[in-house]
């Protein structure tokens, strides 16, 4: 029998018959290719030279014994781990085809979702859904729920995701469904679009690259907001006077206020001791630059 004719049409029932059947073709060298592909149908092409080597050093003529052999191997286990969680926790523990079947509906409802493909890559990523008796219905809730948390999200994030890297409707949602499970660049992505929006609500703004350095020390989104809004009010003490020679470029004012630049913040203190001085009275900025960022 033809490893293509054996698989025609062909969808994922019955470990057990599916090596059944391989073991019931004619031909030994045809029963090892057919064993191989459905090895790879069920994700465990690893063992396909354990298996070959057992067939060879036993002489195996019972599928049964060759199934044991499988599923007592460590690759199996890691394959069909989420089953071994079911039997911990009570819960029936599904075959090899259920398992692989429920694994296939997962990934073509998030795929059909839109959501990223960093969602269902590999099998691991439903380990824990099958673990937990996690229903397809009740996943196409959750991710309704990472749409729905998009709608109700704090425009002000949402729409400097979508300025800044053009994220899609799909990856936001994947964002709200599960940040832990986003890729470290969608959660870098939010964190910098984060301090942009605090940015934004402090009266000011943000480039692509600055709310990423911001975002990359901890700046928080209020604390954005709290430093923008600093940095616009205290203008005049960033301008120079006529008898200060010193400019403070844009990136020297956001390392200044945020503590990102110890030698810029040391000058700006420098700066708003001589004005008290030369005024006999602080600068509001001064003041308010110690209170949010540690100046004196």
């Amino acid at each position: 029998m033809a490893t293509d004719e054996f698989f025609a049409n062909r969808t994922v029932s019955s470990f057990d018959n599916d090596v059944e059947d391989a073991f019931d073709s004619e031909e030994k060298q045809s029963a090892f290719s057919i064993i191989n592909d459905v090895l790879k149908m069920y994700g465990l092409e690893d063992l396909t030279g354990f298996v070959r080597d057992f067939i060879l050093d036993n002489d195996v003529v019972n599928e049964n014994v060759l199934l044991g052999e499988i599923r007592g191997t460590d690759v199996y286990q890691k394959r069909f781990a989420a089953n071994i969680a079911r039997r911990n926790a009570g819960m029936n523990v599904l075959s090899e085809g259920q398992y692989v079947a429920l694994e296939n509906t997962y990934r073509q409802y998030l795929r059909q979702s839109g959501l990223p493909p960093s969602f269902y890559d590999s099998n691991e990523d439903f380990q824990n859904l099958i673990a937990n008796d996690v229903s397809p219905a009740e996943l196409a809730e959750r991710v309704n729920q990472g749409y729905e948390a998009i709608q109700f999200g704090n425009p002000d994030v949402i729409n400097q995701m979508r300025n800044l890297y053009g994220v899609t409707e799909g990856q936001l949602a994947a964002y709200f469904l599960d940040p832990e499970k986003a890729t470290p660049i969608l959660l870098n992505q939010a964190r910098a679009a984060e301090a942009a929006a605090g940015a934004v609500q402090g009266g000011g703004y943000l480039s692509r690259q600055e709310a990423e350095l911001l975002a990359q020390e901890g700046v928080t989104m209020e604390q954005a907001r709290s430093g923008i809004a600093a940095i616009e009010e205290g203008q005049e003490l960033f301008t120079p006077l006529i008898t200060e020679t010193d400019q403070f470029s844009r990136e020297e004012q956001l390392g200044a206020v945020f503590g990102t630049d110890p030698r810029a913040a040391q000058r700006l203190r420098k700066r708003a001791r001589s004005r008290q001085t030369m005024f006999e009275q602080g600068g509001g900025f001064a003041g308010q630059g110690a209170e949010l960022t540690g100046l004196q």
